[in-house]
């Protein structure tokens, strides 16, 4: 029988991303199993945040590394307060830097998680084949399996 013990729910805040937390949410409360929201802060915006320091136009990159973590980690919890399925789940935020695919995999690995619940915003496929995509990245190199929740275009 499969069973799911530990999900991964990875976010970027869009509104694909309140899907998929309500999708895994659901099979959390199903199967009894602990979550782990992530959120990885793009390293594209860690360096804009690390030159803007450096030129002085918004403080300390330090202090505005702490207030960005801060925010995302409210928007996480947001997230889940949104969803009815949310009440006596044990529910883990991770934040990390770097890569967001890259990040995703590499958590998935270390927590041993045996789902990973991910959003994906529908781009048209030659979209996804220039730009990349992080869903498609997860896809492709995570050893779990993957819930890839579309984006409902209408």
């Amino acid at each position: 029988m499969i069973q799911f013990s530990k999900i991964l729910i990875p976010v970027d805040f869009s509104e694909n991303s309140q899907k998929a937390v309500n999708y895994g949410l659901s099979l959390a409360r199903t199967y009894d199993a602990k979550v782990y929201m992530m959120h990885v802060i793009s390293q594209r915006i860690v360096d804009a945040i690390h030159e803007l320091s450096i030129k002085g136009y918004k403080g300390d990159f330090v202090e505005i590394m702490k207030d960005v973590r801060q925010d995302r980690e409210r928007e996480m919890r947001t997230l889940v307060t949104s969803s009815t399925t949310s009440e006596d789940l044990s529910i883990e935020f991770i934040l990390k830097e770097g890569k967001p695919g890259s990040e995703i995999v590499e958590a998935a690995k270390e927590l041993q998680v045996d789902l990973i619940v991910i959003g994906h915003q529908g781009r048209s496929a030659l979209g996804s084949l220039l730009l990349g995509s992080v869903a498609q990245y997860v896809v492709n190199h995570t050893p779990c399996p993957i819930l890839v929740v579309p984006s409902i275009q209408e």
